[in-house]
């Protein structure tokens, strides 16, 4: 008699999973500490400085980079997945509107706020459902983007608290 459990396959090992599991920590890591140039310009602009409205507009500078990176994300998906010239479209779209977002910021800051937050929520949306990206990368996608959508609202919720109008 045979002994099955001699032909099933192995589990992978630890340094095996580990192997497999460190890029996508890495990510984490590195999406996390991207989280912290936001917060702090939130905090900025917040504070009782005189010099607020600097945090607002650090922060609309780094929002609109960010912005542009996930454009770059899916330039590099597309072209690595052989996808139609309409996706190639479709990524440069968020540097675009970052970069509108940063011509409106010396005339009206809260309407460049909504336009990059409004980036990162239409992206998320598409992102987040997308098969093409791996699971994981999309739990990322979605729980970093959420922060980033919530610190949006927390400087709206500034800018309006101290708005002169």
């Amino acid at each position: 008699m045979t002994d099955l459990r001699m032909n099933a396959p192995k589990p992978p090992s630890s340094a095996t999973a580990d192997s497999v599991n460190a890029p996508m920590r890495m990510a984490w890591t590195l999406s996390l500490a991207g989280l912290l140039p936001l917060l702090a310009a939130l905090i900025y602009a917040a504070s009782p400085t005189t010099h607020w409205m600097a945090g607002a507009i650090v922060f609309e500078l780094y929002a609109a980079l960010v912005l542009s990176f996930v454009g770059g994300m899916r330039w590099g998906r597309a072209l690595a997945l052989n996808e139609d010239a309409a996706r190639l479209i479709e990524a440069v779209i968020p540097g675009l509107l970052g970069f509108a977002a940063l011509l409106l910021v010396p005339v009206w800051i809260p309407l460049a706020v909504a336009m990059t937050g409004m980036g990162f929520a239409v992206w998320l949306r598409r992102d987040a459902g997308d098969t093409a990206w791996p699971s994981a990368f999309r739990r990322l996608r979605v729980v970093i983007s959420l922060a980033v959508l919530g610190l949006h609202l927390a400087l709206a919720a500034v800018l309006y608290l101290r708005s002169p109008y």
